[in-house]
């Protein structure tokens, strides 16, 4: 408990250094995704032909989940061996360091809520019932993130080719997510959209807050993939992980 504890200390600790004597502080990116989300609904919504009120929100919601999921993708790879000299020398475990990344991608994404409640407020976004659906949503997000992470990380240290390799995919699994788009409002021959498991890590954390329960069996998805990413994980740690420290 204790060294979860430190983690998000010093995942808070690092957010602060990286603004210190900055006036906004962390709100910078804040400010910079605002500009974004009003740039780009401008711009998709005219292409897309969506009404304003009911796209802005979802594009919101989309844009700052992505901004989670492909944060903790591309440092996944760089997770170990950028704390070379702490694995080398302390003695601490391998999952402290992903929990302190994903902690402070957590808190960045948190100081994103902003953003989320003066568009909900704007365009008058019911809350609802439903809208605490977005606890589980969330947490089942972070929990397999936390093992994404921890396998890139492994697998970063030991070939650090796979860092470029994410960098690169990345950018593409934006245009192949529903983080402009709903799946809802593409043609049924296009559903395929939800053979990408990154559909499903917005889809539970988006239609709440606008008020849907998650369709498509998300929920169980996003629990299978927990399931079986984390027992992957674990393999992969047992059978290598005393490896880590030369690897970095």
């Amino acid at each position: 408990m204790k060294l979860f504890q430190n983690s998000v200390y010093l995942a808070w600790a690092d957010t602060k250094a990286r603004y210190k004597k900055s006036i906004l502080g962390p709100f910078w990116p804040v400010l910079t995704n605002l500009i974004g989300v009003l740039g780009l609904s401008v711009v998709w919504a005219n292409l897309l032909h969506e009404n304003m009120t009911t796209f802005v929100p979802s594009l919101t919601l989309g844009l700052i989940a992505w901004q989670l999921i492909s944060g903790t993708l591309i440092d996944g790879p760089v997770t170990f061996y950028r704390q070379a000299g702490m694995i080398k020398n302390v003695a601490i475990p391998a999952w402290f360091f992903v929990l302190r990344l994903l902690a402070r991608h957590t808190i960045n994404m948190l100081h994103n809520v902003v953003i989320v409640i003066g568009v909900m407020f704007f365009f008058k976004v019911q809350i609802t019932w439903t809208t605490l659906l977005v606890i589980p949503g969330l947490i089942l997000v972070l929990l397999n993130l936390f093992w994404m992470m921890f396998l890139l990380g492994m697998l970063g240290a030991r070939f650090r080719d796979i860092e470029h390799l994410v960098n690169s995919a990345v950018p593409l699994l934006f245009f192949v997510s529903p983080v402009v788009y709903r799946i809802n409002r593409l043609p049924a021959n296009l559903n395929i959209v939800w053979f990408n498991p990154l559909s499903y890590f917005i889809e539970v954390v988006r239609a709440p807050v606008l008020g849907h329960v998650p369709g498509h069996n998300a929920y169980m998805i996003m629990i299978v993939l927990f399931i079986t990413g984390s027992l992957t994980t674990w393999a992969y740690y047992k059978s290598y992980g005393k490896r880590l420290a030369f690897w970095v």
